[in-house]
Order: structure tokens, then sequence, then C-alpha cells
């Protein structure tokens, strides 16, 4: 039997194939059931952005007498990025908690391929933190690479998001 084409072997996520954005059309496009391999980007850097832009519960939960509930989606998101550090140390922990939250929530990035690292865009005005995020998608035939550059607002936790070149 043939293969089929690489755009008939990706499918959108449950939640978009799910979600109804032509309410009064009677009949699924062709397109909204497949998705080829930038809308893949896009929809991940969406549910990414979604991710990173949510804190999780992580300090309500005691991870020693709830280990399971500690490692569920209760801990959807990021560990809480304002607090009182120094500029450095509030970084390397934001940097820190995006690795981790990529690493247990993505199922579409391959394990072992997150890296985050910090661009050195830690503007002391509007209180920044830049950050490159690079990670291998899952796609077929071949892994895709991902490369995103973010920007944290420390006071906020806001994460904005953006396709690398």
């Amino acid at each position: 039997m043939a293969d089929k084409m690489l755009a008939e072997r990706l499918q959108p996520s449950l939640l978009d194939r799910l979600t109804d954005n032509s309410p009064t059309d009677q009949k699924e496009t062709r397109d909204s059931r497949v998705i080829d391999l930038n809308r893949l980007r896009e929809i991940i850097q969406r549910d990414l952005s979604w991710l990173l832009n949510t804190q999780n519960a992580g300090s309500q939960i005691d991870a020693d007498r709830y280990p399971m509930a500690s490692a569920s989606v209760l801990n959807f998101g990021l560990s809480e990025v304002t607090g009182e550090f120094s500029t450095t140390e509030k970084a390397e922990k934001i940097r820190r908690s995006i690795e981790q939250a990529i690493t247990h929530f993505e199922p579409r990035i391959i394990e072992g391929t997150v890296d985050v690292q910090l661009t050195g865009d830690v503007e002391v005005a509007d209180i920044t933190i830049g950050l490159d995020i690079r990670a291998d998608m899952w796609a077929q035939p071949l892994p895709l690479e991902l490369y995103l550059r973010s920007k944290v607002d420390v006071t906020t936790g806001e994460v904005k998001m953006e396709r690398g070149l």
C-alpha cells in the first residue's frame, strides 16, 4: 500500500478538531481535518503561549505528600515567575521553569530536545527577560525544528512569543 502524503498524516490537536470555527457550515472542509507543517508550528506556538502564560499550583501542592498531584495537570503552566530575586536569579528560575513546563506538558515536542537559553536581552527599564526556545517537534517522516523567541515580563509574568528565524 502506498504511503500517505505528509499532509494526510498530520491532524490538528483534539481541541482544534472539536472547536467549530464555522458553525454555520454544515460540512467540514478537508483543510480543517488535516494540517500542513506551517500550521502545525502555529498551533504548537499558540499552545505553548497558553502553557507559558498559565501559573501552576506548584506552591500549593506538597510534592512529598502528594507526588502524583504535583506531577499532574494541576501543575500545568509555569511556577510563579514574579518574586523577590535579583534579575539574574529570576531569569535563571524562569528559564528552568519554561524548560520543565514544555518538557512535561507538550507531547508534540520530542523528549530531550527542549533547549531554553537566556539571550542576554534583560531590559531593566521594561523588566523583561529574553529567551530562545529550541526543540524538535514530532513530524513524519522527520522531526522538525521549532525555534521561538520569547520575552517574559517579570513584573506581570506575561510571556510573549514569536517565531524565530
